[in-house]
């Protein structure tokens, strides 16, 4: 079936206490231990590999098996607007490029440098060979995820952006980071939590009047949050990963780094359940808003995120070709912008259990008992969201 649009402060102790602290889920573990190539287990200094370090296996990715037929389906996006964040590289680059080339107009938030201009050049480049479409050339927004006031100056320029043409259609909260340092971002806040939920919840809230728009326009907006089964299973939210503690949330060391990245993508899925919940009470006291809220994940895949974890997890990273191609791992974000018959609510993501469908994926309940997420965490998300940047009233 062809996929079209419808419608078109205070710093805490130290060391987390060991009941709080979380132990990787065996089959994360499993899947990533299984794949590298190194014997050794031990946590190592987090740094990014240099490009010198990186050999050709590294850098070569699996062939896709699903993309090029799945996006053979999907429709043109001329006259859309999708804000994207964080498509300077793997999963965000792959969705621009795939919107770009049906004729979508993309705006890329990163961070300046000169991988987020080449990566501009290429989305541009691919806009009339891809996939079947030519739209207008993708627009760049610098926007950096570990400062709420650069991330509220690229909120007021997509603003600007969008006033005069019709609101925004996707707002695709993609970027994010894995396994970072205990760091405190220039707001105080830890550098995971800021970059993968505070940030983004600031982002949707101050475009949220343009996705309305959008929505009044065309009968629907789509606000897409990529989440990570990072996030399923516990230890429950805790609140305390969003307070002003960076830099004093359990140090370095694998467990409790990705304990706040556990924390980072449980917290997504809340947000996606909790904006969700308030779309649809406010349009049964009788607001119009059709603004979807929905949730994906990519599984495993060959992406830099995927080098970086192998690396740190276990001494070395993984070459790209033992997972899924990133083309591949992007699906699930694609389908929540494109396909119409999404619901609000839903998160998609590769088939854990081989019962998904042609493209292998599947849609997961968000809540428990494989993913703890209740109305009382949804609340308590939203809650830590809007004491950290203000206050989200829909």
């Amino acid at each position: 079936r062809t996929m079209a649009m419808a419608g078109s402060g205070r710093r805490a102790e130290r060391n987390v206490p060991t009941s709080r602290r979380t132990s990787i889920p065996s089959y994360v573990l499993a899947v990533l231990i299984l794949i590298t190539t190194s014997r050794s287990h031990h946590a190592v200094a987090f740094s990014t590999p240099s490009s010198s370090s990186s050999t050709p296996i590294d850098m070569a990715e699996r062939p896709s098996r699903y993309y090029a037929s799945f996006c053979e389906r999907l429709p043109s996006l001329e006259g859309r607007t999708v804000v994207i964040t964080g498509c300077s590289r793997g999963l965000g680059y792959v969705t621009a490029r795939t919107v770009a080339s049906k004729g979508g107009r993309v705006i890329a938030l990163n961070r300046s440098s000169e991988r987020s201009a080449r990566a501009l050049e290429m989305i541009s480049e691919g806009r009339s060979g891809g996939h079947g479409g030519s739209g207008p050339p993708p627009i760049h927004v610098e926007c950096d995820l570990t400062s709420f006031a650069s991330v509220r100056n690229a909120c007021r320029e997509v603003r600007e952006l969008t006033k005069d043409d019709g609101g925004i259609d996707v707002l695709c909260c993609n970027a994010g980071v894995m396994l970072q340092p205990d760091t405190a971002t220039v707001d105080g806040y830890d550098l995971t939590a800021s970059t993968n939920m505070l940030s983004h919840f600031l982002i949707v809230k101050e475009l949220f009047p343009h996705l309305q728009i959008a929505s009044k326009r065309s009968g629907e907006s789509r606000v897409v949050t990529m989440s990570s089964a990072s996030g399923y299973g516990g230890p429950p939210f805790d609140a305390r990963f969003f307070e002003r503690r960076g830099g004093a949330l359990g140090g370095d060391d694998t467990q409790s780094s990705y304990a706040r990245y556990h924390q980072s993508k449980l917290a997504n899925l809340a947000f996606v359940a909790a904006l969700d919940r308030k779309v649809r009470e406010g349009s049964v006291a009788g607001d119009d808003n059709n603004v979807l809220s929905l949730a994906c994940t990519p599984g495993v895949c060959g992406s830099d995120m995927f080098l970086h974890a192998t690396r740190v997890m276990s001494g070395r990273p993984a070459p790209r070709d033992r997972v899924p191609s990133v083309e591949d791992g992007a699906l699930a974000q694609l389908k929540c912008i494109f396909d119409p018959d999404v619901e609000s609510g839903q998160l998609w993501g590769p088939s854990m259990g081989g019962s998904g469908d042609e493209f292998g994926l599947q849609n997961t309940v968000i809540g428990p008992p494989q993913i703890m997420v209740t109305r009382k965490v949804c609340d308590a998300v939203w809650k830590a969201c809007e004491d950290a940047v203000g206050t989200f009233n829909i």
